[in-house]
């Protein structure tokens, strides 16, 4: 093999292993990340969108754009609870048990947060202001379908905040 082709070879692989780095990490890391875009969702997307539609004239461009984003960031969430990352690895977490004893509950809950997003999205993009203002609070339900309510409350999925 030429010194070429070998390198090229090892680049190749090289890069093809770094879409496992997330099975690299410590519990703890994948914890860390999952709080930090917990807290992202909120302050990245979801805030901009109350914000604007508790104004006299909701942007709805606003609306469809961050819909899309939280949409996207939301579906991450599929990846961030690997067995393995809970209270009994990591004290710190918040998460309940129930995220893996009933996954396919949990699952469900993360695609009705994503399907609601999205819907609230499509319908700003029609410019459909009273769907949205619907969708914004079955995609509020969706949310405490696994948090329960206020950040310091628990839920089905979360221990309440010590």
């Amino acid at each position: 093999m030429t010194r070429a082709a070998f390198l090229f070879v090892l680049a190749t692989t090289l890069l093809a292993a770094t879409g496992h780095v997330a099975s690299a990490q410590t519990p703890a890391q994948i914890v860390k990340e999952r709080q930090d875009a917990m807290k992202a969702n909120w302050g990245d997307y979801y805030k901009a969108i109350a914000q604007t539609l508790r104004s006299p004239s909701p942007d709805l461009a606003v609306v469809a754009a961050k819909s899309a984003q939280a949409a996207d960031h939301v579906k991450k969430f599929y990846d961030l609870f690997p067995r393995g990352t809970g209270r009994d690895a990591v004290p710190a977490t918040r998460a309940k048990p129930e995220v893996w004893a009933q996954k396919s509950d949990f699952d469900a809950a993360l695609k009705a947060l994503v399907d609601t997003t999205t819907t609230m999205g499509d319908d700003a993009k029609k410019g459909e202001l009273e769907k949205v203002k619907l969708d914004w609070t079955a995609t509020a339900k969706a949310c405490g379908a696994c948090h329960g309510g206020p950040e310091k409350s628990g839920g089905k999925f979360r221990f309440e905040e010590k």
